[in-house]
């Protein structure tokens, strides 16, 4: 009896097994015939919101496993399912289970990429933001390690897209841009305050910062690194052409801000003004361009644009906003809602009124706290905040002087600005002085 039941086994039609290959639904019969993973998506995202993090973890799992039985073990409907059931492992701590599913995420993102590119593309862009994710999580002591993954798999999608559309296609642009912020975000962390209190003893008693000479170093590579990345960004925007195109024009911009933010003042300056006059030479109006960079913007920007009506676009109304990522990565804000941490409530913000001055903060120097690099804020004074107390007033002013801004420019040179505000929204996890008095 069971040699037949092999036998019936091994005749099933080979047609089934392709289709499965293939991501369609499989047309025989299954135990998950009628069951779909929508539904079971559905039902773990409503046990997230009410924090049942381990009903949600055993939800997704099932919901992965109808998309494997329904569509194939290579399939890319797992995805979606997969995605939600390592952001429940993370909720619960459970690092282990969520790197060894986040190991699976690549290998069926690999398998994707021998069938459809673009495909792999956007499952690379998922599993990049999840690792992004994970490394936002200050609960983990391994998050680092996460960043270096997502910068990694960025590294792998620039290989790809150069073997498959050549090293010049605007497609590598966000990629490119993705590694030079995860060079910002390497650099972040040298402002944690865990690492501003490390000494090391010497044997004759002398005292040093333990972490200064590996900073440095770090900070060179990571400097040098997006430096030469956002002129080759540069140089595909151009696209071989003799005269600056709008792209690339911005591009340059960028470059300015890179080098503010490494404390490359002089640099940066020429480098805001060839950005001005390239736009100027194509026909960009004085009127437009002082518009769209009258206006200080917090660095880097989490997007790179390329046109002028992007950058438009993007410029909102009233108080510059600015919403924490992780003290994880001091100073550093939210790239985007989909790196967010899903699980945490947004803290309280505070509204903070300034003066941005065009001129590099030299007094400051003499103190013992962080010295933002580039141009200092004046005037800080705290308009609004709850609960409002004097540490957590403190607290805002010590994140504030951790922030760059690109500063208010006119005809591509800076001016003073008065009058600023900017609202500050803490990031989750953050461990604020009210939540520790109480």
């Amino acid at each position: 009896m069971l040699r037949l039941l092999i036998l019936i086994v091994l005749s099933c039609p080979t047609s089934s097994a392709l289709a499965q290959e293939a991501g369609n639904a499989l047309p025989y019969l299954s135990v998950y015939e009628h069951e779909r993973s929508e539904p079971l998506i559905a039902r773990g995202l409503l046990q997230m919101e009410a924090k049942d993090y381990q009903a949600a973890e055993k939800t997704f799992l099932e919901a992965v496993q109808v998309a494997k039985v329904n569509y194939g073990l290579r399939a890319p409907q797992q995805r979606a399912a997969l995605e939600h059931l390592i952001e429940a492992l993370l909720a619960q701590q459970k690092w282990q289970l969520a790197g060894d599913q986040l190991s699976y995420f690549e290998w069926l993102n690999d398998e994707i990429y021998l069938r459809d590119f673009y495909d792999y593309l956007r499952g690379t862009k998922q599993l990049s933001e999840l690792l992004y994710r994970a490394s936002a999580n200050a609960e983990n002591s391994n998050s680092t390690l996460y960043l270096i993954l997502a910068k990694n798999l960025s590294w792998r999608a620039i290989s790809a897209i150069e073997a498959t559309l050549g090293e010049t296609d605007s497609e590598l642009v966000p990629w490119l841009y993705d590694v030079v912020l995860a060079h910002y975000y390497q650099v972040s962390l040298t402002k944690r305050r865990s690492l501003l209190n490390e000494v090391t003893a010497q044997e004759n008693s002398a005292k040093y910062q333990g972490w200064t000479l590996a900073k440095n170093e770090s900070l060179r590579i990571s400097y040098r690194i997006g430096r030469d990345l956002l002129v080759r960004i540069q140089q595909i925007l151009s696209a071989g052409q003799d005269c600056p195109t709008e792209a690339s024009a911005l591009a340059v911009l960028y470059q300015a801000d890179w080098e503010l933010l490494f404390g490359h003042e002089v640099t940066a300056m020429t480098l805001y003004g060839e950005a001005n006059r390239q736009l100027s030479s194509i026909g960009a109006q004085s009127e437009l361009l002082n518009r769209l960079f009258g206006r200080p913007r917090v660095l880097p920007d989490p997007v790179i644009h390329t046109s002028l009506d992007g950058l438009e676009a993007a410029l909102a109304e009233g108080a510059i906003q600015f919403r924490a990522w992780t003290p994880n990565y001091p100073g550093a804000q939210l790239p985007s809602a989909e790196v967010a941490l899903a699980d945490r409530t947004q803290p309280s913000s505070a509204l903070v009124g300034f003066t941005l001055l065009p001129a590099p903060p030299i007094a400051l120097m003499g103190n013992h706290r962080i010295i933002k690099l580039g141009f200092g804020l004046r005037n800080v004074d705290v308009l609004e905040l709850t609960p409002r107390s004097s540490a957590l007033e403190e607290e805002v002013r010590y994140q504030m002087s951790l922030l760059q801004l690109r500063p208010a420019l006119k005809d591509g040179s800076p001016v003073e600005m008065n009058g600023l505000q900017l609202r500050y929204q803490f990031a989750p996890q953050q461990e604020l002085p009210n939540s520790r008095e109480n």
